[in-house]
């Protein structure tokens, strides 16, 4: 299928009234010509993660083709806790802004939130793609190690990594690293604009060289991804 508008969305990070502003209002989302790439870090941080959980995959399984999910170190963060449910894993998530995920499920107790949490969210993870290739570009959350292709760049890396600033080889567009505005180097773009901390949520369609953005005037504070 051959789209007219290919285009990326940055870090969410449960901003659910940003995202469906930015899709709906903004972008205009068509889907007889548009493809939507998410680029990971849907939950953590903002106090709606389980309406943005809802909202991607109420929009893959009606636009399968036009949609794109992949995934973020904060998904990872959370499944990797209900996973092997260590101390250090779990506590690891929860400073990374996991509590407003849990939080946002339902239940009286904290228990059954945290159980409802692992319920939705261990299989949304499983279906979530590392990267997405196209003839000219490559989506991920995080990058590229330096001297590392998409081949052989470990999995934990296309999360994590932040040397896309030097990163050289076929044009990528990544997240993972708050911007005050979509930026771009010499062979990457990155377009986690701090959703949660900035209040802006931005995408990018490297097919037209387009930006889209949605602001909301009343941020969080914060710096770190």
């Amino acid at each position: 299928m051959e789209f007219e508008r290919q285009i990326a969305i940055g870090d969410i990070h449960g901003c659910y009234g940003l995202t469906v502003d930015l899709v709906e209002n903004v972008i205009k989302f068509d889907p007889e010509r548009d493809q939507l790439i998410f680029i990971g870090d849907y939950i953590d941080r903002g106090t709606e993660s389980a309406m943005v959980v809802r909202y991607v995959e109420e929009l893959k399984n009606k636009y399968s083709a036009q949609i794109v999910l992949l995934a973020g170190n904060h998904e990872y963060l959370a499944y990797n806790a209900f996973k092997y449910r260590t101390a250090e894993m779990f506590q690891l998530w929860i400073i990374n802004g996991g509590v407003t995920t849990i939080d946002s499920y339902e239940g009286v107790e904290n228990a059954n939130r945290y159980e409802n949490a692992q319920k939705h969210l261990m299989p949304f993870v499983e279906q979530l793609e590392f990267y997405y290739e196209t003839k000219t570009h490559i989506f991920m959350h995080g990058g590229i190690p330096l001297g590392e292709t998409i081949e052989t760049a470990k999995k934990n890396s296309l999360l994590w990594e932040r040397s896309y600033d030097k990163y050289r080889g076929k044009d990528i567009i990544v997240g993972h690293t708050p911007h005050k505005h979509v930026t771009k180097y010499t062979n990457a773009v990155v377009i986690d604009t701090g959703a949660v901390f900035y209040g802006k949520l931005s995408a990018y369609d490297p097919i037209n060289n387009k930006i889209y953005e949605t602001i909301n005037s009343n941020p969080r504070p914060g710096q770190k991804a």
